[in-house]
């Protein structure tokens, strides 16, 4: 290997986490070029035994404003669901499988929704209830209550997007779920050899046009416009739906009397957004959840994914290595190309770069292979580029920015 490229994949490595199940098969990464400690991505991969079968369970959470949302997240709500789904087999007879899950699936599809909304209203209802007249804090009570409570504040504060897929192992079926912008989906090689990409649940950005309408016609003609040129509303948040984020649901004051005096938020212009705050919410936390047959796809040369929307950034090339321009792919079909033994010449084309269908070499892991394609292939001064702080921190002309990348990688296979 080229010197300069081994010491680029060596910077790199120095910002992934990367795990490879051998008793699942699953494989995983996480990457943040300032570090591991700046990641705010977290992802999970967990197995239950319920109703004498066992239930994979993965997920990525993308945090933003800080960690502490997605930190608790991704340790709690998989503890809720687990919990709720086994109650749920229990009552209808100890067993879900394909003597009745024609019966019970859209049950289980409400549940796991309820599940997701009913975790935000509970970090939004810990803190009304530490918190309940905001308006009346002084500074000097509000640092109070954050050094007394601030774990309960900031994991209202801060927000994360989250994408799961929650699959019956032996009977071959799952249920995929969404909050926000990150992504699960499947890769499918047909009889013919022809290979297929299908996103399993819906993104909410305020680029999809539903979102911008539903959040438009939610809120006063007065308040208009809602968004900046980057459809983010109130020139804040992309993402339409989110956990977390209170100071965009509830009332302006929890922001301009208690968030914005905690620890490392200084640089925030929330004297930009406070007056804007008038009709919350904002944004809301209901996900998309869908069901899927698995067993038409059963097969380990078939794939699922999922991505947090630093792999969208890394496609669309428009703050990387394409500066202002888009390149309007589809990351799940892109993502899904690169898992091929044979990787399509248009993926080049796309990214602007060559690659290889085993990027990770030795490690063998197929997370790692995607994300290292994606952060340059076999390019070795994109390789360089995406770990160098200069070019990272140039706060002059046009951002380069890497955000978290975190991918999770299964084949369709037995344990």
């Amino acid at each position: 290997m080229d010197p300069r490229e081994y010491q680029a994949r060596l910077r790199i490595a120095k910002g992934c986490t990367g795990i490879k199940s051998t008793i699942l098969n699953v494989h995983s990464i996480t990457f943040q070029p300032h570090g591991r400690s700046a990641n705010d991505d977290r992802v999970v991969v967990d197995l239950w035994e319920i109703g004498g079968n066992h239930w994979l369970f993965l997920a990525v959470f993308d945090g933003h404003l800080g960690s502490a949302t997605s930190d608790y997240t991704s340790k709690e709500l998989p503890r809720h669901i687990r919990r709720t789904l086994r109650s749920f087999i229990q009552s209808k007879g100890g067993h879900l499988d394909r003597s009745n899950i024609d019966e019970y699936r859209d049950e289980v599809t409400a549940l796991l929704r309820r599940e997701i909304e009913e975790f935000d209203q509970r970090i939004g209802d810990t803190l009304k209830e530490l918190c309940p007249r905001p308006w009346e804090l002084t500074e000097d009570q509000a640092l109070h209550l954050i050094r007394e409570h601030g774990e309960i504040i900031q994991r209202a504060f801060s927000g994360t997007t989250l994408a799961f897929a929650l699959v019956n192992h032996e009977q071959r079926f799952m249920w995929a779920a969404g909050v926000g912008d990150s992504s699960v989906g499947l890769s499918v090689i047909d009889n013919d050899g022809k290979l297929h990409a299908q996103r399993l649940c819906d993104m909410h950005t305020f680029k999809d046009p539903q979102e911008y309408f539903r959040a438009t016609m939610t809120h006063p003609y007065a308040e208009q416009p809602l968004f900046d040129w980057e459809n983010r509303i109130l020139g804040w948040l992309s993402v339409a739906r989110a956990i977390g984020d209170f100071s965009l649901k509830l009332h302006s004051s929890y922001l301009s009397h208690l968030f914005r005096f905690l620890p490392n938020t200084s640089e925030h212009p929330f004297s930009t957004y406070i007056p804007k705050i008038l009709t919350p919410p904002y944004v809301i936390p209901e996900p998309s959840v869908r069901f899927t047959d698995l067993k038409p796809f059963w097969g380990s040369h078939n794939k699922m994914f999922l991505f947090t929307d630093g792999v969208d950034n890394l496609v669309d090339g428009w703050l990387v290595f394409k500066p202002e321009e888009h390149s309007g792919a589809d990351p799940v079909e892109v993502v899904s190309e690169l898992l091929a033994d044979a990787i399509d010449p248009r993926i080049e084309a796309i990214l602007g770069h060559k690659v290889v269908p085993r990027w990770s070499g030795m490690e063998d892991n197929r997370a790692s292979d995607v994300m290292g394609n994606l952060l340059g292939g076999t390019d070795i001064s994109r390789l360089e580029m995406v770990t160098d702080m200069d070019r990272l921190n140039d706060k002059e002309g046009w951002p380069f920015y890497i955000d978290d990348v975190s991918i999770i990688v299964w084949p369709l296979c037995d344990l």
